[in-house]
């Protein structure tokens, strides 16, 4: 009886011993966690921001006498940042030729400052006039540059490096592929690749490289691009070249090339912020986009070229955009090609 009482009283006091060593520990890990610095969030951090954009216009054939109305643009939108490191973007347009269609839909993710990775579906990052949205277009249409050639957007990843002291640039990479959002889960045996340099050397002036080896069917192209864009007070000037050449020699090389000049009055009025006039020349030599026709052949778009004078009114500039644009366009072909698509187009710009 004696050996029970005491064999009881020894598991007792071992049992108290490993409670109170539990405790210890339990403790030591609620100070660790603690000290643990984690962001701190409101409920107005994780609402995501919202965007609209809605681009409706008038156009009037002045060579067929022909007209018509269009809604160009319906975009809306949302991102937004549940992480420091973390955040999204979700961009679509109801109404792009008349179709619904996917603009920018990623997550990104930044582990420090100016270093960020990104995937999901985006515009390939080329070319400057490429990479702006519809509201801040200087013209209602955009370049040949831009409409032939550099229209490329798919699902892909891209790494991104900023940097702001002394000479700010900003240095981009990434590799998408070549079948379109809605063949996304096939795989592929050969991608489209990019890369994209811009650099501010001074105040308002900034100098973008780019490359593209892009590949739609069979055959691959290789897009060489220089830009240039300044900046001084209203006036805006800016210019862009393109060369591109085929694998096998398939075609001659393609030639585009666009430049303009933007000045905004400051009217500052309540009702009005500001008048703006604009003249561009854009050109581009003979052009296949790489895709195969029903028949199965690859096709030439012919030489072309076009003057585009702009008249614009800003009622507001930020933080939303409202206004009114009015573009007049005269196309230029060779001679043994007919034109018939000088244009005067009316534009309704809302943006949110």
């Amino acid at each position: 009886m004696k050996r029970l009482l005491l064999l009881l009283c020894i598991i007792c006091c071992i049992s108290a011993l490993n409670a109170q060593q539990n405790d210890s520990v339990a403790v030591a890990k609620t100070k660790a966690q603690d000290s643990i610095v984690r962001p701190k969030f409101n409920k107005r951090d994780l609402i995501p921001n919202f965007t609209a954009t809605v681009l409706g216009r008038y156009e009037f054939n002045t060579e067929l006498l022909t007209h018509h109305f269009e809604l160009r643009h319906t975009r809306i939108g949302m991102s937004g940042s549940p992480h420091p490191m973390f955040s999204y973007m979700a961009l679509v347009d109801l109404t792009y030729g008349g179709k619904f269609s996917p603009v920018s839909i990623f997550a990104k993710f930044t582990p420090v400052k100016g270093l960020s990775f990104l995937i999901g579906y985006d515009k390939m990052p080329f070319s400057n006039e490429n990479l702006l949205s519809p509201y801040k277009y200087y013209f209602s249409d955009k370049s040949f540059l831009t409409q032939k050639i550099t229209a490329w957007s798919d699902v892909g990843g891209v790494i991104s490096y900023k940097w702001d002291k002394v000479v700010p640039f900003e240095l981009k990479a990434g590799i998408f592929n070549s079948s379109g959002f809605s063949k996304q889960m096939q795989f592929q045996k050969s991608l489209n690749y990019v890369a994209r340099g811009t650099f501010n050397f001074f105040k308002g002036f900034e100098l973008s490289l780019n490359y593209a080896a892009v590949k739609p069917e069979a055959l691959r192209m290789h897009n060489f691009d220089a830009g240039i864009a300044y900046d001084f007070k209203g006036l805006h000037l800016d210019a862009e070249y393109i060369f591109k050449w085929f694998d096998k020699g398939e075609f001659a090389p393609t030639h585009a090339l666009q430049c303009f000049a933007y000045y905004a009055f400051k009217i500052n009025k309540i009702w009005l912020d500001n008048v703006a006039l604009g003249l561009r020349y854009d050109a581009i030599s003979a052009n296949c986009n790489g895709k195969l026709n029903e028949a199965g052949e690859y096709v030439l778009e012919p030489t072309r070229q076009r003057i585009t004078a702009g008249f614009t009114m800003m009622f507001i500039e930020k933080p939303c955009r409202a206004g009114i644009r009015l573009n007049y366009e005269k196309n230029f072909f060779h001679k043994d090609v007919e034109s018939k698509e000088d244009r005067l187009i009316l534009e309704l710009i809302v943006h949110y």
